[in-house]
Order: structure tokens, then C-alpha cells, then sequence
């Protein structure tokens, strides 16, 4: 029988400044949220022993990727796998998404991996897997395409060897790739200049009709402040009519299922949401703010499975505040939508697996406030009664467990423990409350993997 670490008989404080994915991981950055009730509860000995018993039952340790195949059988019977992660900055995370992706795809085939990373930034990764670029140029290609803080977050080590994996995985499968995709929209006037270029190129006469269109957001172009200044001064100055106007304008000159028309098409929903993050963040304030972002990522998920035809595959990959059914947690008490909430709302369940990831401590890449240098940063214990503290209490790691009926209604989880959230900036020696998310994880996921300890990604 697997040995279970004693809990604690204590709770100590955490004094805590950190602000976690669902706060930090926009350029705006919101003030933390304020914990739930259950964050800092002592477990009684009943509910522990319950827990125990659950573990031992749950928990299935692994080593290698052959024996997550369970999760992996599971998992490549839906259209949509989401996979999570409870930081920006560890490696562990990237190296399991990747071999949990490439495994899937050798098992049922695997349309696209898309990351939350910017639409244009990752159209290198893209070229790369597709053969289109030089496969010693990876490292290089990455960098150069990273061109807003934190580069790291797709700049590293270990999504450059996920790529050259899905290079060779794509040289033997020719007749269904892996694509890579960004479904982020942060550098949205990154796209306005370059649906910009296209449109400059093309000789159809509706071509000046969308130029003038896009003018609308481009003479606002490269700061985002500067639209929000004027929406303040006069909110009539807005640009939403217009750059609606330059979507349908945008599918008409673009039209077909081609890598530039799919490509021109996502430039303009990245410019649409920009436009309304910053509107709505003049007027309604951050949780709208946030709400449009997500939105955003889920509209762009199902527009590739649409354009990858009838019985389509994807991936995703972004922090645990995004794939996680939002609903779960207290990010619904706050108002905030996410892909997981989205997709299970809009999808049917059972074309939906969503994996959300948990570590206990180690190390971690992060910038201890926005637009800082990058640091290894030490991820220190969780408080008890968290998430990440009771899962530690199996001691096989890592382990990973697959929820089933019933499970969202035990005790331990039902009221809802707080499960920490690291964002790209992160301060671990003054982490507050706000790091953690109240969740029901057997709710949120449809699985969990655990890693007792993990050690930090690696920055090209």
C-alpha cells in the first residue's frame, strides 16, 4: 500500500504577494482576489481519513508515458483535450502537455495544438512543424517570433523540443499534421499591421473599403492607451462598428480553409477583441476585461476545429484558469468566464477532456512585476487544507487521478479548497491569498496530475 504523508496539525500564515494567472497574465493587471472561506480550513480527521481512503483508490502513479495511458485512452475520445497548468514558468508541465499531445495524436490523430500565446507570434512554431523553415533554425525562430515580455513563456527549451517532436511526427504523417496555433489576442495591433500588409497586397476592390476600416483602431497604433484615451475623452470615438465591418469584409476578400485565408481571418478576431477588451475595460472595468480574452480563446478554438473539417482534433495548452470549468471555482462569484466553463456550455460533455495540472514545490520561471527580468524563483510548501497540500498527502508521485461520478460531492472537495495559481509574475517570499483559486477540482477537471516537486523552465 502506497505510504500517505501525515497532515498537518497546523495552519501557519503566509504573508503573500503574488498575483496569479487569472490576475497577471493580461498586460492590465487586476489586484488579486480575495480568498474563499475554505482556503485556510484544518481538515477534520474524519474528512482526512475519507481522503485517504479516496487517494488510495484515485491515485494511479506514473513514470513514463505508457503508463498514462488510461488518461490518454480516455482523452483521444474527445474533439477538444485542454491541458492545463498551474504555472507559466515549469518545466514539468511543458514536457507532460507535450508527450500527452504527440501520444494522443499517435493513438487517434491530433489536428492542431493551439497555446496561449499571440496568433502571430506562433505562426513561426507553425512554419516550423510544417517543414516550411530550417530544422536547425528552432531555437532562433522562437526568440525572434517572442516579441513581447515574457518572450520565455514560448522561447524555451522545452516547447522547442515539443516542436521538433511534431516535426518528425508530421515528416511520418503526412496526411494529417500536427498544426500549432496561438489563440491569444494580447499584441492584437500586432495583427492589425499585418492583416494591414495583406490587405495592402490585394488587388480586390473591397480591399480600400477594409483598409479604411481598419484605419479606424491603426491611427490609434502601437499603444493601446491611446485608443483608451480617446474612448474617454469622447466615448463616440469608439471603433467597434467599423471593425466589425472589417470582419465580414475580412471573410469575404479571405475566404476557403487555406493557411493564409485561415490566417488572415484570425488576424481580424484578434484586432475585434482587442478593441473590445480596451472599451470594455474604459467602461465595465477588469471583469469584462477579462471576459472578452477569454471569449476570445474559445471562439478561436472552435474556429480551427471548423476549419480542420468534420471529426477534428485539438489541444490546448494554457494555465489552469483557463481550461478549468471556471463554474468550480470562485472566479464564476467574480463574474469570469473561461475556455473550460465555454466549451463545456457549448459543446457536448462528452466532446470535452480537460487535465488540469498541481505541484507542491520546487522552482519556477517568473518576473517578480510586469516586464521584469526573468528569475528562478523558489515555489514554496502550500498552506494546509489547499488543493495542492492534500493531494501531497499520497506520497507516490507524480500520480495522476480521473475523476468519476460523485467525486465533486466528497467533503473534501465540495467546499471548495484553494488551489494555487502562478502567473508570469510571481513573488513567492510575500504570495498572498489571491495566488490561490477556491476549487472543487473533481468539478473543474476532468483530471489531475500531480507532481509533488518541479523544477523551473528553461528560457531560450
Amino acid at each position: 500500500m502506497m505510504r500517505l504523508h501525515p497532515p498537518f496539525v497546523s495552519i501557519f500564515l503566509i504573508g503573500l504577494l503574488m498575483v496569479g494567472c487569472d490576475a497577471c497574465s493580461s498586460e492590465a493587471v487586476d489586484s488579486a482576489p480575495e480568498p474563499s472561506a475554505a482556503q485556510d480550513e484544518v481538515v477534520a480527521p474524519g474528512d482526512l481519513d475519507s481522503l485517504e481512503d479516496w487517494l488510495q483508490a484515485r491515485a494511479q502513479p506514473f513514470e513514463n508515458i505508457e503508463q498514462l495511458a488510461p488518461l490518454i485512452e480516455q482523452a483521444s475520445e474527445r474533439e477538444l483535450i485542454l491541458l492545463g497548468e498551474a504555472s507559466h514558468g515549469t518545466k514539468e508541465f511543458y514536457e507532460w502537455r507535450g508527450e500527452l499531445s504527440l501520444a494522443i495524436a499517435e493513438r487517434a490523430g491530433l489536428d492542431f495544438v493551439g497555446v496561449e500565446g499571440d496568433w502571430h507570434a506562433i505562426r513561426a512554431a507553425d512554419r516550423y512543424v510544417m517543414g516550411e523553415e530550417d530544422a536547425r533554425e528552432v531555437h532562433d525562430l522562437l526568440k525572434n517570433a517572442a516579441d513581447r515580455w515574457p518572450q520565455w513563456l514560448w522561447a524555451n527549451e522545452e516547447f522547442a523540443r515539443f516542436l521538433k517532436n511534431v516535426r518528425k511526427y508530421n515528416e511520418a504523417n503526412t496526411d494529417r499534421p500536427i498544426r500549432i496555433y496561438g489563440i491569444d489576442m494580447q499584441s492584437f495591433f500586432s495583427s492589425l499591421e499585418r492583416l494591414a500588409e495583406r490587405v495592402d497586397e490585394s488587388d480586390n476592390p473591397k480591399a480600400a473599403e477594409l483598409a479604411g476600416r481598419l484605419n479606424c483602431l491603426a491611427q490609434h497604433a502601437p499603444q493601446p492607451q491611446r485608443y483608451a484615451q480617446a474612448l474617454r475623452s469622447n466615448p463616440n470615438n469608439n471603433c467597434e462598428n467599423e471593425i466589425q465591418e472589417a470582419i465580414q469584409l475580412t471573410h469575404e476578400l479571405f475566404p476557403g480553409y487555406s493557411p493564409d485565408a485561415v490566417s488572415a481571418r484570425k488576424h481580424a478576431l484578434n484586432i475585434a477583441s482587442g478593441e473590445a477588451q480596451i472599451r470594455h475595460s474604459v467602461f465595465q472595468g477588469g471583469q469584462a476585461n477579462w471576459n472578452v480574452r477569454a471569449t476570445h480563446m474559445f471562439d478561436i478554438t472552435e474556429a480551427l476545429l471548423e476549419a480542420h473539417g468534420p471529426n477534428a482534433r485539438g489541444a490546448i495548452w494554457a494555465h489552469n484558469t483557463h481550461i478549468g470549468d471556471a463554474r468550480a471555482t470562485d472566479m464564476r462569484d467574480r463574474g469570469r468566464v473561461n475556455i473550460g466553463q465555454l466549451a463545456r456550455e457549448n459543446r457536448d460533455d462528452d466532446t470535452v477532456f480537460s487535465i488540469g495540472f498541481s505541484t507542491h514545490h520546487g522552482e519556477v520561471i517568473a518576473g517578480r512585476i510586469w516586464n521584469a527580468p526573468l528569475q528562478s524563483l523558489k515555489v514554496p510548501k502550500p498552506p494546509p487544507g489547499s488543493v495542492d497540500e492534500k493531494l501531497n498527502r499520497f506520497s507516490d508521485t507524480p500520480y495522476f487521478i480521473v475523476f468519476e461520478e460523485g467525486d465533486k460531492d466528497r467533503p473534501f472537495w465540495s467546499k471548495r479548497p484553494g488551489q494555487r495559481a502562478m502567473g508570469v509574475v510571481y513573488q513567492p517570499e510575500h504570495e498572498r491569498r489571491g495566488n490561490y483559486v477556491a476549487t472543487n477540482p473533481a468539478e473543474r477537471y476532468d483530471a489531475l496530475i500531480f507532481i509533488e516537486e518541479t523544477t523551473s523552465l528553461r528560457p531560450l
